[in-house]
């Protein structure tokens, strides 16, 4: 009896083991090589050596993020699963489309990264503020490109022409890149996107959504500054399915707050003009929430949806 109660232990043990070292899959809802890809790849194995645990990124691309998020929404809340996701799956999508899934169905673990958007137009151009364009939209029109309907620098701009009172008219394209070539041939006057769009094409930033002033562009304003405050940026984070227990949650999120501290994380944060930003599970639910109801409220404004 003795021996078969050392055997039930030892059996036991290993199988707690086994459990606690089991392999994590990491869902990222893009293809490989795509700005969350490349964030995700780095933070992992900070994220990993922080657990002690295997994690392995797999990427579930398709529907602009949300057949990626629906699968991490419904894999099973063990704790084996979780989900690299950015804003645009997260906290927009769901309320553009008809998803399997909304931001409740997530059990949030951290926030990594929040990079703030720029009020953009063509260098050289003949306005220097954002009050010369106020004026110009007030007494004739302006045109702003995005990168897609429902995007952040669609959001942002329409937020901005409606608290404004600006005439705007809204033009979309298939990605950042066609947007500045229509900037650059006079197409659109306004566009709005991150720190690296600004120093990679020949855009001026006459303001930036946030609430504070960037420390690397400390001379560019905040649109508060103008008198309107408005804050969007280009933000990502970790989620797990619903129903995973809290003591997996905080592990998890203690592991998230140590990778993105790692010198790894960080230079790839300084390389891309990508902002650093941890939130723990309860600020980070807080935070998607918050942000879901704004930006649906912005995609009704702008007729996008009922």
């Amino acid at each position: 009896m003795k021996n078969a109660s050392i055997a039930l232990a030892l059996a036991m043990t290993v199988t707690a083991g086994t459990a606690s070292a089991q392999t994590i899959e990491m869902i990222v809802p893009f293809s490989a090589g795509g700005g969350t890809d490349t964030v995700a790849r780095v933070f992992e194995p900070g994220f990993s050596e922080a657990l002690g645990q295997t994690v392995v990124i797999r990427n579930v691309d398709g529907a602009s993020g949300t057949i990626g998020a629906a699968a991490a929404a419904d894999a099973t809340a063990d704790g084996s699963t979780v989900g690299y996701l950015p804003i645009g799956p997260l906290a927009i999508q769901p309320s553009l489309r008809d998803t399997s899934y909304s931001p409740d169905d997530f059990a949030y673990i951290c926030q990594t990264t929040s990079t703030p958007v720029f009020l953009l137009q063509k260098k050289g151009g003949d306005a220097s503020s954002v009050e010369d364009w106020i004026e110009k939209g007030t007494d004739g029109r302006v045109v702003y490109g995005s990168s897609g309907p429902g995007t952040i620098p669609h959001l942002a701009m329409a937020a901005f022409a409606s608290e404004a009172g600006l005439n705007a008219v809204h033009l979309p394209f298939k990605g950042t890149g066609p947007a500045m070539n229509a900037m650059a041939g006079g197409e659109i006057d306004l566009f709005v996107d991150t720190a690296t769009v600004l120093e990679n094409n020949d855009v001026t930033a006459l303001a930036v959504f946030a609430p504070e002033r960037v420390e690397a562009y400390p001379d560019i304003p905040t649109m508060a500054e103008a008198g309107y405050e408005l804050d969007f940026s280009v933000w990502q984070g970790l989620v797990a399915p619903k129903g995973v227990d809290e003591d997996t949650l905080a592990s998890y999120s203690e592991a998230c707050e140590k990778a993105i501290a790692t010198d790894r994380f960080k230079k790839l944060a300084d390389d891309t003009n990508t902002g650093v930003m941890y939130r723990g599970p309860e600020d980070f639910a807080a935070f998607v929430k918050k942000n879901s109801e704004q930006n649906r409220a912005i995609l009704k404004e702008a007729g996008l949806i009922e």
